[in-house]
């Protein structure tokens, strides 16, 4: 599946949760962008929003031999080093500081692109006039993942969180080749496990952002529901495994449970005719089923969501004389963004028996 880069850089910026820092940012990828490319245009711009802003700086322990009292005398080591004849002694001081982690991480992720061949000319010149201005910044060559879990951003540094979350994947996608230190960018959009993780996260923030935080019409939420079974002893409970939705939009009178495959296909081949993945519609009937039974007054309705890989598809299936439906649709990725949204916004649009859904 062919995805435009722009898009890409939506799915991630609803992904991470960061949509309001990507708009401040306003990154537009141009027409010959690779995904390597979009992230160091990502970066040359909001590095550039920071400098503006003022970078990042705390306080910072220091020590230092100094013929002149400063901060506090550190006696033990002074006379062990045997200094003070010489008028000078060992203080401790807190220093303030642009030497913090986030701008490690920061000129780390900048270092790695500068050394990565295929960077596009231009991008690379404008973030080597980047990369100099953070000179009093130590280079952590190859910084350890959980040292991004280490950062805690505050009300001061809060518009670092879309650069870090894009240092981070720059960190994670680029490996180190045995040819004196050249990077290799490994594109992930290649992985489907990670591109399925991406997509879940991007449908359950869009709808969020969408009804949750704006218009307050579903919570959204991936939600754990609890099985209608009555398990006989200790193991029998223990061996059960937790069923959770993807996406569940819940309203006072109805509830949409939305699982999202990111799948090469949505049907299968079976005796020359292709039909839906059957596990995976039993695993959806089962949701529907749990959520029915929990409060049956409530109209619910499942949804199977894939991508477009070779022709779109929406059928529906009404269950309990239409009061419960079972839905698969698939998204088409590869169209302008408008489209994207126009798209999955019509999805919550319950069906109805009298007329056939849009392919």
């Amino acid at each position: 599946m062919e995805i435009p880069v722009q898009n890409l850089y939506h799915l991630l910026t609803y992904a991470w949760d960061q949509l309001e820092e990507a708009e401040q940012v306003n990154v537009t990828a141009e027409p010959t962008d690779t995904l390597l490319d979009l992230l160091a245009r990502v970066l040359v711009q909001g590095t550039t929003h920071v400098l503006k802003r003022g970078l990042a700086r705390d306080y910072l322990p220091q020590q230092e031999l100094t013929g002149r009292l400063r901060g506090k005398l550190l006696l033990a080591d002074s006379l062990r080093q045997h200094t003070l004849p010489t008028a000078r002694a060992w203080c401790a001081y807190d220093e303030l500081s642009h030497d913090v982690p986030v701008n490690r991480l920061l000129k780390s992720a900048m270092h790695h692109l500068l050394t990565t061949p295929k960077l596009a000319s231009p991008l690379r010149q404008e973030l080597r006039a980047l990369y100099v201005r953070l000179g009093d910044v130590a280079l952590v060559p190859v910084p350890d993942v959980r040292a991004y879990e280490q950062v805690r951003l505050h009300r001061h540094t809060a518009h670092y969180g879309l650069l870090l979350s894009i240092c981070r994947l720059v960190h994670e996608e680029l490996l180190l080749t045995q040819e004196a230190g050249d990077h290799l960018f490994r594109d992930f959009t290649g992985n489907d496990k990670r591109m399925a993780a991406l997509f879940e996260r991007f449908v359950r923030n869009f709808y969020r952002h969408k009804y949750q935080l704006k218009e307050s019409i579903y919570k959204v939420q991936a939600e754990q529901l609890q099985w209608a079974v009555t398990a006989i002893g200790t193991q029998a409970q223990a061996v059960l495994p937790t069923m959770k939705t993807d996406v569940s939009l819940t309203a006072a009178g109805e509830k949409i449970v939305i699982d999202c495959k990111f799948y090469r296909k949505a049907l299968k081949p079976h005796y020359n005719k292709e039909k839906l993945i059957s596990g995976n519609l039993y695993q959806l009937y089962t949701y529907v089923e749990h959520v029915r039974r929990q409060k049956p007054t409530r109209r619910v309705r499942g949804m199977l969501l894939y991508p477009v890989v070779q022709q779109p598809l929406r059928v529906n299936y009404a269950l309990n004389e239409t009061t419960n439906w079972l839905e698969v649709a698939t998204i088409d990725l590869g169209q302008h963004w408008s489209g994207v949204e126009k798209d999955l916004l019509a999805l919550l649009t319950w069906p109805t028996l009298a007329s056939e859904p849009a392919a």
